[in-house]
């Protein structure tokens, strides 16, 4: 029987695991200093974070939001982004690193790999600061200042994931940026392979010289830059909606691109859930995309566990029962 790291090899490998990999079980998150630093916010709060976005946890809601409207908006008006945004220099601080150490330890002792997260990428970091209508008309209409902000904003995200690797020496580090809706992107793939492409090889580019797995999040439709997302090193898809065709992407990918999610959390993550309509929706997951292998079936959520409680433990404990039927 293979270990839970062996079987993960083997599903990115397009080889022979003897399991799903179940959800997040072979990736634990290791909660970072850094992380802490930048989203000082707990569920139901609000608060500036050193960017001076306005963030907000919503109750019932799987993650942190930013609250971009003329008073609390950062930058204004990007052809002076330079007056406006101001990314905190990380290397000032002293983090205190001893927590987030002894994780990685015990995690590596239970022959796990060590993950840490990186949520706001490059795009979700401009609409942060700008708001989602700023953010996609200063592609079309402010293209130079875009690109000088883009490549400052990679910086920042470099430096975080530098001090990353220098501090935990991470196995995998899970970078968040949503990229589209559920069934179409924010934009046309043309703009994303011109603004963003050439940076995520850069911070990919980055995690792969340090022999880092990069996991990139993006509980999206993003089809159309499938084999984009091979190009600039990306390892795993995590968050992969259903609205994709999964089956397609991989051939599409040439079996290089290991897709992790399947699952459709409006269906199952929701106030009225039952057990037979999670183990529906997870049983349909796994038949419609074990063939070939590739695929990792979880919540889309760009993290472990369930808005709603009992939710994920059942999933989990479906995913063993599939596993009869197909290893």
């Amino acid at each position: 029987m293979l270990s839970l790291k062996e079987n993960v090899f083997e599903t990115m490998r397009h080889g022979k695991p003897d399991a799903f990999v179940n959800e997040w079980e072979p990736f634990p998150q290791v909660w970072d200093p850094v992380f802490f630093y930048l989203f000082p916010v707990a569920r139901g709060g609000t608060a500036v974070n050193p960017w001076g976005v306005t963030i907000h946890w919503g109750e019932n809601e799987p993650g942190i939001m930013p609250i971009v409207n003329e008073k609390t908006k950062v930058c204004p008006d990007v052809t002076q982004w330079r007056k406006y945004v101001k990314a905190p220099d990380l290397t000032k601080i002293d983090f205190d690193w001893t927590q987030a150490k002894a994780d990685s330890e015990r995690i590596r002792a239970e022959g796990k790999f060590t993950m840490v997260w990186v949520p706001t990428g490059v795009f979700e970091q401009l609409h942060f600061l700008m708001g989602f209508e700023d953010t996609l008309c200063n592609f079309l209409e402010e293209p130079e200042a875009m690109h000088e902000l883009i490549d400052y904003i990679k910086e920042a995200k470099m430096q975080q994931v530098k001090l990353l690797i220098d501090n935990l020496h991470p196995d995998v580090i899970m970078f968040h940026d949503d990229w589209g809706s559920k069934y179409s992107m924010f934009m046309n793939p043309s703009v994303w392979r011109e603004f963003l492409k050439e940076p995520y090889r850069e911070i990919y580019g980055l995690m792969k010289k340090h022999g880092v797995i990069t996991m990139h999040h993006a509980d999206s439709y993003c089809q159309p830059i499938a084999k984009d997302m091979v190009e600039v090193g990306i390892d795993i898809w995590e968050g992969i909606l259903p609205s994709n065709d999964i089956q397609q992407i991989k051939k599409d990918t040439d079996y290089k691109l290991t897709l992790m999610g399947g699952i459709d959390a409006s269906v199952v993550d929701r106030s009225d859930w039952t057990e037979e309509s999670v183990r529906a929706e997870v049983a349909r997951a796994c038949r419609e995309y074990h063939e070939g292998g590739m695929f990792i079936p979880c919540l889309t959520y760009g993290g472990e566990g369930s808005i709603y409680p009992g939710v994920n433990d059942c999933i989990m404990d479906e995913i063993r029962k599939q596993n009869k039927l197909y290893f």
